[in-house]
Order: structure tokens, then C-alpha cells, then sequence
């Protein structure tokens, strides 16, 4: 007999204990890889403005984020990542790399994952959120990141990422993968938090076609 929600899909699968005892190695052997990386420009240090910012970036280019997290922002980061089989062993690899992590969705449904964020931006961390996450459709800028802003008042800091040279999944998302010692180029811009005479969905539309413009799509 099944137990009482283990089939739901808001429950948060977790990774077993005993994954751990592979899963620190790959993460070691993870750090190493994105240590060979060579970030353009230079990255320094982003000034922290007076609030914490809703960071929001495509799902493709999660891979480099622990590194633009550690390199670029004095602020700590919390993460919202999906309670899939997946979403676990990132937050086990994010976990690993020093950066926490809340379960859930931003959309319909995740009303527990936005009061989650909600405290951790008065908490005084940044929140990252993959706006087309966490199964799509790729590319599309879904309006959960603004409702977040919206509720604490926080602006937004897009994360573009053009990979030099990548490797790509065939998952739904085209996860990119960068070849060791290959160029990445990062580029943050920040924009003000949503204003009142506009809707959510025209600004997830807006940020949607600026953060396509600061991370061009890779094809095929």
C-alpha cells in the first residue's frame, strides 16, 4: 500500500542516503570541470543592490550557475528547483557546492514554494529561477519569477549565458553541457521590479525577450 502522498506531484523526491557516497565524488569531479572553464568578460563581483534580486536565467544554462554564483554575487543564492528525480540530484550537487535550495514550482500549484522564496528574499538571499522550468516548453518565460517580485518588491537580474562551445542533451530543454576550457561569456543586466500598470504576463513576455537576446538560442 501506497503512503499518503507519495504519488503526488508537488511531494519532493529525495535523493537516498546512500547515493552519497557517489554522489560528493561526481561533485568533486564537477567542480573540477567548471574549473577549467574560462569565463568573458573577467566576472567580477556584482554590486548588491539595498534588496536581494529574483535572478532568472533559461533551464539550459543551469550548469554554470554555482560558478556564477561564487565568482559574480556577494549575496547568497537560494534556488528553486523542481521536486522531480531530477530536481533531487541537483539540489544534492547544489547542496554540495554550498548553495541551498527550495523545492516546488513558481506557477499554479506552488503556492508553498513562493512563500518558501518569499522568506529567503527576507532572509536577505537572492533566488534563482529558471522561468521556462522545470519541463518547458524551452524557452518560455512563464510568469511565476514576476509574481515573487511583485510580492517582496525585489528587481530582477537577468543572467545571459553564450556557451563558446557546448555539448547538448536531448532533453526537453537542450541542457548545455560546456566543453572543459571553453570560453563562457556571462552578462547580467538588472531591471526594475514590476509596476503596478502592468500585467504579469507583459512582463514575463518583456523579460522573456530580453533574456532571449542575452542568451541566443543554440540550434539543433
Amino acid at each position: 500500500m501506497s503512503q499518503p502522498g507519495a504519488n503526488l506531484p508537488d511531494t519532493p523526491v529525495s535523493v537516498p542516503w546512500y547515493h552519497w557516497l557517489w554522489v560528493a565524488p561526481l561533485a568533486w569531479l564537477l567542480r573540477l570541470w567548471l574549473a577549467t572553464l574560462r569565463f568573458r568578460p573577467t566576472p567580477v563581483r556584482a554590486e548588491d543592490s539595498k534588496r536581494p534580486r529574483v535572478i532568472v536565467l533559461w533551464h539550459e544554462n543551469l550548469f554554470v550557475t554555482v560558478l556564477v554564483a561564487h565568482r559574480c554575487l556577494s549575496r547568497k543564492v537560494t534556488a528553486l528547483i523542481s521536486t522531480s528525480k531530477d530536481g533531487a540530484w541537483l539540489v544534492a550537487f547544489y547542496r554540495l557546492m554550498g548553495i541551498d535550495a527550495v523545492r516546488g514550482s513558481s506557477n499554479r500549484g506552488g503556492v508553498g514554494a513562493l512563500i518558501a522564496l518569499t522568506r529567503a528574499v527576507r532572509a536577505g538571499f537572492n533566488v534563482g529561477i529558471t522561468p521556462d522550468g522545470p519541463k518547458g516548453p524551452r524557452r518560455v518565460f512563464k510568469p511565476g519569477a514576476v509574481t515573487l517580485a511583485r510580492l517582496t518588491g525585489s528587481s530582477f537580474l537577468l543572467l545571459g549565458i553564450r556557451h563558446a562551445s557546448a555539448w547538448r542533451l536531448s532533453s526537453w530543454d537542450r541542457f548545455c553541457l560546456p566543453v572543459p576550457f571553453s570560453v563562457v561569456e556571462v552578462e547580467m543586466e538588472e531591471a526594475p521590479a514590476p509596476g503596478d500598470q502592468e500585467a504579469d504576463e507583459e512582463v514575463a513576455d518583456r523579460l522573456g525577450r530580453r533574456l532571449e537576446e542575452l542568451s541566443p538560442c543554440l540550434r539543433g
